[in-house]
């Protein structure tokens, strides 16, 4: 009985030594291999260990909800109801409602053969909702093209297809002018396009602009070529389609005012389809923005052999003298250029001018 009792105390007093003896040396190990540790990092054909392989499963399988939970948060969209009329936008609902609202007034108080004040009192508060509903599409596109942003998306307008050319004409200095100078109006505006014409320029009488040529193109254009699979060729090939187009387009040559003049004369919808940014000497200096696909429709436009199919809004800039100069801009979103774009704008028209 003694002997069994000192080897019992013997052995306990062996595995406490064992113990601090593995607190003191190993105690990182003991603490890895914890019941809940060790069942995360467990293989599922065999044991884990303690040691690194067991920390890079850990993290392994960390990381794999964050992967999931990003693909997940892609598959978000957003709806929004429309009506789907051809040729109607869905913020000239309340002008719809209002006008109806205004209607129904009449008609009640025509049926009415002895309104009482009560009566009278209703239908000037229907009348004043009616008005409101409809002046408020026209007030909701002038803060939504204050407060325009720049949207920062691609360059890729429907219907068309990128394009960076050069005039010949050019040397290298006036080539990084113009190459610095569109690469911020494509990233510091909602332009998707831009295309720079100069009336006057020598040797530009192969181009068909009849004596004015495209001296850069940049982003989203349309060319004879799109459409049919054909490649749109080498920079001056590119330079000389472009310059018979734009030059057959109305938008040089004095033909500026015939634009703005079909331009304005369809735009009784309380959105003015072109705004004068201003200038010096008439239609020659004064900008032709179009701001939506209707102002685009009533100017004729969309006969324009350079403009994709897929641009809503177009502005046309232009500088130097008698506007010999004309800065075109295309963006596939209406009402792309704000009023602070388009001073921008033509500060850099200007530039391109000098």
């Amino acid at each position: 009985a003694t002997s069994a009792s000192a080897l019992s105390t013997l052995g306990t007093a062996l595995s406490h030594k064992e113990m601090n003896a593995a607190s003191a040396g190993t105690g990182a190990a003991l603490t890895r291999v914890t019941p809940a540790k060790l069942f995360r990092a467990q293989p599922a054909g065999g044991r884990g260990r303690a040691a690194g392989p067991k920390r890079r499963g850990v993290s392994g399988a960390r990381a794999a909800p964050t992967v999931v939970a990003a693909q997940q948060e892609d598959e978000f969209a957003i709806f929004r109801f429309t009506l789907g009329i051809p040729g109607f936008e869905d913020d000239d609902i309340p002008r719809v409602v209002g006008f109806l609202g205004a209607s129904l007034l009449v008609v009640n108080h025509l049926a009415s053969s002895n309104p009482s004040d009560a009566q009278a009192r209703t239908e000037l508060v229907g009348a004043v909702l009616a008005a409101a509903c409809v002046v408020t599409p026209a007030i909701g596109r002038r803060l939504s093209e204050a407060n325009a942003g720049v949207n920062g998306g691609t360059l890729d307008v429907a219907g068309g297809e990128q394009v960076f050319a050069f005039s010949q004409a050019l040397d290298d200095a006036a080539k990084a002018d113009l190459a610095w100078g569109t690469f911020a109006l494509l990233t510091q505006t909602n332009a998707q396009g831009a295309i720079l014409y100069r009336s006057g320029v020598e040797g530009a009488g192969d181009g068909g602009g009849g004596g004015g040529e495209v001296v850069c193109a940049r982003g989203s254009v349309r060319l004879p070529t799109t459409g049919t699979g054909v490649l749109p060729g080498s920079p001056a090939s590119i330079i000389a389609a472009l310059s018979k187009t734009v030059a057959a387009s109305g938008v040089v040559n004095g033909a500026g005012a015939g634009v703005r003049a079909r331009a304005e004369s369809g735009a009784g919808s309380g959105t003015p389809a072109a705004a004068d940014d201003g200038g010096e000497g008439g239609d020659e200096g004064a900008a032709l923005y179009l701001q939506d696909r209707g102002a685009i429709d009533r100017a004729g436009a969309n006969e324009w052999g350079f403009l994709p199919q897929g641009v809503e809004s177009v502005l046309v800039q232009p500088a130097g003298v008698a506007g010999a100069t004309r800065l075109v801009l295309v963006s596939d979103i209406p009402r792309a250029f704000s009023k602070k774009q388009r001073a921008w704008v033509a500060a850099i028209a200007n530039k391109f001018a000098a």
